[in-house]
């Protein structure tokens, strides 16, 4: 597993730099859109491999933290690798940061290919402490009724892309785990989601 890659750029195509290291071998390694670099110019990054079937992808960014954020990232479901390194190379780690604190969803919906129902699960999955899930998910149903919590966590569940009978499963599995609250909505969101992400 390749973690940190340091050697001279051969040549730049797009966001896709090929990297030869002092034994000879070159490496192509994905970068920001906005990063430049000339021909035997010195190339320094953390690297994140993705290992595919037919290839292996290598992502390289300017400090362990920014890798670190990918991965978090990549947590998300239905976040990519690709999106993953995309989000962190179009806002940065403290704009990321910034984003969660405030509840955002227009800093993450700002990166190109990213849409706003992805963006609401980073603000769901990646919240901190201050972040509160009854927020959100009153941001999506409007009014929430707790007599109808069956209702309102499907519809709070199916705003961030999940199927219904994916999300009727969960609620059948929370019900016979004895956690379902039909009392506290921001709680079985939260359980909803644990489940989806095992």
């Amino acid at each position: 597993m390749i973690g940190y890659i340091n050697g001279k750029v051969v040549g730049q195509i797009g966001n896709e730099v090929i990297v030869r290291i002092p034994n000879g071998l070159g490496y192509i390694v994905h970068v920001g859109s906005g990063d430049a670099f000339m021909q035997n110019e010195i190339f320094e990054r953390y690297v994140l491999q993705v290992n595919k079937e037919d290839k292996v992808d290598l992502y390289g960014f300017k400090t362990l933290e920014e890798r670190k954020w990918v991965e978090k990232l990549l947590k998300v479901n239905g976040v990519g690798p690709k999106m993953a390194a995309n989000i962190v190379f179009s806002l940065g780690v403290e704009k990321i940061r910034q984003g969660l604190e405030q509840k955002e969803l227009a800093v993450f919906s700002s990166v190109k290919g990213l849409g706003a129902k992805t963006a609401k699960k980073i603000l769901l999955e990646l919240k901190g402490d201050e972040l509160r899930i009854d927020e959100l998910a009153q941001h999506e149903t409007n009014s929430l009724n707790k007599s109808q919590t069956v209702t309102d966590f499907t519809e709070t569940l199916s705003s961030l892309g999940y199927k219904r009978a994916q999300i009727v499963n969960v609620i059948a599995r929370l019900k016979k785990d004895g956690l379902w609250n039909e009392k506290d909505l921001k709680s079985m969101v939260r359980q909803g989601l644990k489940y989806f992400a095992k």
